[in-house]
């Protein structure tokens, strides 16, 4: 019996360790280590009013149900889904976020965000980068 709550106690020290080492606002997990190769590669398209219709139009049918129309985190599927994502039509995702940022979280994906690598090709997932940027206050 003394060894059952010994090991009970190890547990939930473990989970209230686990609980309490991610950064959470308003009660979501807000940290996505994003690794500094990944954080440092550049979008190889040029911005142009072509690759933003591509990557709107991917958005449109991949991203919209949960980012919302302007990727502020207001879609209709954030009804069901927890974490809600983040507001990305700022300033501040705009400053925190490089470009290769947004394209490993789009490619990697982090529950409940399925990855879309496989799913759609890179040159994709860049004309995504871009559509994202176009929806973000100019700098």
């Amino acid at each position: 019996m003394k060894k059952i709550i010994q090991l009970a106690l190890i547990v939930a020290a473990g989970l209230l360790l686990a609980a309490t080492a991610s950064p959470t606002v308003n009660g979501q997990d807000t940290a996505w280590e994003v690794p500094e190769e990944a954080r440092a590669m550049e979008n190889p398209l040029e911005s142009s009013a072509d690759v933003i219709a591509a990557g709107a139009e991917l958005y449109e049918r991949r991203c919209l149900m949960c980012h919302g129309e302007t990727a502020k985190g207001d879609g209709p599927a954030t009804r069901t889904i927890k974490p809600a994502p983040s507001d990305m039509s700022t300033v501040e995702a705009r400053d925190r976020m490089t470009d290769g940022e947004i394209f490993y979280k789009i490619s990697e994906g982090k529950r409940p965000m399925p990855p879309q690598k496989g799913k759609i090709s890179e040159e994709e997932i860049w004309s995504l980068v871009h559509y994202v940027r176009s929806l973000q206050p100019a700098p």
